[in-house]
């Protein structure tokens, strides 16, 4: 029977830690195999970039990200599905980023 090989800890490589303005660790969900299979899926049916800032620009770009458009954790939160097709869009890397780092700082700001 196969053994599970041991992952191996790079003595160079520090514990990931959930960083200032993220206050939830999603690594796990995003990693997921269930995850990278939708995510894929999804792309390949909507290429195109989905966001309302290229809508409003007129541009048509391709999409390389899967985005959660109300968010992951609001998601998980509410007990919604996150693999449900109309909780998701594509997104260029520019423009989700952009939408992730108003997000993460949407909190803070009073």
């Amino acid at each position: 029977m196969p053994i599970k090989p041991i992952p191996k800890k790079k003595p160079w490589q520090t514990e990931r830690v959930i960083q200032g303005r993220r206050l939830h660790d999603n690594s796990k969900f995003y990693n997921a195999r269930r995850w990278r299979k939708v995510s894929k899926a999804y792309k390949s049916v909507n290429p195109l970039c989905e966001c309302e800032e290229c809508k409003e620009k007129g541009l048509v770009k391709e999409g390389n990200v899967t985005d959660h458009i109300r968010g992951l954790q609001f998601l998980l939160d509410k007990g919604l599905d996150p693999y449900d097709w109309r909780e998701l869009q594509t997104m260029n890397t520019s423009c989700h980023n952009k939408k992730s780092g108003r997000d993460a700082h949407k909190n803070k700001i009073k």
